[in-house]
């Protein structure tokens, strides 16, 4: 299923769902999880509808950590949910849960 427009990621996923975003920081920073969110809204997937606050599926965020996490920018150093799952991860993350629970993208399209 694709929709436009392409949403403000900002703030459907940074500042809506992120609790390590810091607005006003380095903007030219962004989560794996961001970048391809970008990619798949280009693309015409639909970014952005997701509930705010939405149990996290166990299998899908399994799927994610083996196809995005590794190659995230954040990963070794600065990723508190590599170091305790039990911590919310990245924004980016989440929505793309969300998506892949929803089966609006498939792990494919992370990929």
């Amino acid at each position: 299923m694709r929709t436009d427009p392409k949403p403000d990621l900002t703030q459907a996923v940074c500042m809506r769902l992120c609790s390590y975003y810091k607005p006003g920081r380095n903007e030219e920073l962004a989560c794996r999880g961001y970048l391809v969110l970008e990619r798949l809204a280009g693309q015409g997937f639909p970014i952005g509808r997701q509930k705010e606050k939405q149990e996290r599926d166990n299998a899908c965020e399994e799927l994610l950590r083996h196809a995005l996490c590794m190659t995230c920018p954040f990963h070794e150093q600065d990723c508190d949910y590599r170091e305790n799952k039990a911590l919310a991860p990245c924004g980016g993350f989440l929505m793309l849960a969300q998506l892949l629970a929803a089966e609006d993208i498939s792990i494919e399209d992370v990929k």
